[in-house]
């Protein structure tokens, strides 16, 4: 995915934080995660556990894709665990899926990170 595609074999992890976002991430709310997710983004990689979220619209996405190249910005990688069926379908469709990498759960995006991450991108 040539578009946000930056080499990120070449950051340089050093730990991971889990962000929790629950309910509806819509135009209301979208900025709120964006500034969650890239403040914990400034220090470490970032897990964003959706496993909570009902609802998800496509200023959520957008909050999602900025937050990953601000992450990006800070060479730490962004992942998602337990994403809504609707949002998954979103980052298909839209061929964000290999950029925007989602996991079952929290703990399988922290092995895959811990696996991965010492080098590799997600």
């Amino acid at each position: 995915m040539a578009v946000l595609d930056t080499e990120q074999d070449q950051f340089v992890c050093d730990g991971i934080t889990v962000v929790e976002l629950d309910g509806e991430i819509d135009i209301a709310t979208a900025e709120e995660a964006f500034t969650r997710i890239t403040t914990a983004a400034a220090d470490s990689c970032v897990v964003v556990d959706l496993s909570a979220v009902d609802f998800i619209d496509a200023s959520g996405v957008n909050a999602l894709v900025r937050a990953l190249r601000a992450a990006m910005r800070t060479q730490h990688h962004l992942l998602l665990a337990c994403p809504p069926r609707q949002l998954s379908r979103i980052l298909d469709v839209l061929g964000l899926i290999e950029v925007l990498p989602t996991h079952a759960d929290v703990a399988a995006a922290v092995a895959v990170h811990e696996e991965v991450g010492q080098g590799a991108a997600h």
